[in-house]
């Protein structure tokens, strides 16, 4: 099988689909200001029927996991009985399927994401604090995002990953309190950088880097790097304790030069790299339903937009005037 590889010989194995850009929250780090995003009309978006053709595809072309991302993912109607059918291609290509939820549509759902073969969790908590949450998400709903931690370890997903955006001045002072949170739960919590979009507001005073963060979480604890190949996160085990710590670090410390991933967004652009302006972009929703093109004409046409990926992405002063790089539709 011919592997999707880039011409700095980067395989790439790893699927991120945007199944929506409709949200329940309205987080600061994604979408601060609503009313400046227009959201896609329904048939801007790729259809189901759509997207199990694009998972054939890529999965005759050598990808292996696959992870399902928004706006919010289950915000969309039909998604649980779409996850049973891609449990199918899960089968014949020996997918892992995982999702990144923000969690309030979990409760009475991670049974029915179990059996339609969902294998792996990621929970976007950005604070324990109530106060703090809805400061940061909009929403009062931070008892019921915590609830769905306890169901989705009770049914199995485990390791569970909790997704952590920090920022300096809005939730740092949270940083030891999930490690505890980590070592009580037995799960992973991962550290994010906070990425610069045109539409985030982003600002230098608003960002801490991961070895700022690895530093605050060593004045109580001791952290044993663990070493995996092709992780773009930098993996702890929390010494005697529990639970593990990761540090994700798109700007400090890149890692473009092991990135496997390719993204597709809600309205079936393919996206080299989370950070891109729009340029040069594989449009699905054209090429799907162009009668001409076959599923191999499809996948020669992806192998040879590859080859325009960048080494690396662009500093931050260049992301932030990227005008066409809206976390909403690309899912992160």
């Amino acid at each position: 099988m011919k592997k999707l590889t880039d011409r700095f010989n980067r395989t790439h194995e790893y699927l991120r689909i945007s199944l929506t850009d409709r949200c329940n929250f309205n987080c600061i780090y994604c979408n601060p200001n609503n009313s400046t995003y227009q959201k896609l009309l329904r048939n801007d978006i790729l259809s189901y029927n759509e997207l199990l053709r694009l998972i054939s595809i890529f999965g005759s072309a050598g990808i292996k996991k696959i992870r399902f991302t928004g706006g919010e993912p289950l915000a969309r109607n039909g998604v649980i009985d779409f996850f049973k059918q891609v449990k199918v291609y899960k089968e014949i290509f020996n997918l892992e399927i995982a999702i990144t939820t923000n969690g309030m549509l979990l409760n009475k759902n991670v049974r029915k994401l179990k059996e339609a073969g969902i294998d792996r969790l990621n929970i976007s908590i950005d604070s324990l604090q109530k106060g703090n949450f809805y400061r940061i998400t909009k929403r009062d709903k931070l008892e019921n995002v915590l609830s769905s931690v306890d169901e989705a370890q009770q049914f199995g997903f485990n390791p569970l990953k909790i997704n952590f955006v920090a920022m300096k001045g809005i939730n740092d002072n949270e940083i030891i309190d999930f490690v505890d949170y980590a070592i009580e739960k037995k799960l992973n919590v991962r550290f994010i950088e906070f990425m610069p979009f045109r539409n985030n507001g982003w600002q230098s005073d608003y960002f801490i880097g991961w070895e700022d963060i690895k530093s605050i979480i060593e004045e109580k604890y001791n952290l044993e790097a663990l070493h995996s190949e092709n992780s773009v996160a930098k993996n702890y085990i929390i010494s005697n304790n529990p639970g593990k710590v990761s540090f994700i670090s798109p700007i400090s410390d890149h890692f473009c030069n092991s990135c496997n991933r390719l993204r597709i967004t809600a309205s079936g652009k393919l996206k080299l790299c989370l950070f891109t302006n729009g340029a040069s972009e594989l449009d699905f929703k054209k090429l799907l339903n162009d009668k001409n093109l076959s599923d191999r004409s499809i996948t020669k046409l992806i192998s040879e937009q590859l080859k325009l990926k960048k080494e690396i992405h662009a500093p931050v002063e260049e992301l932030l005037m990227y005008e066409k790089n809206n976390m909403l539709s690309i899912g992160g």
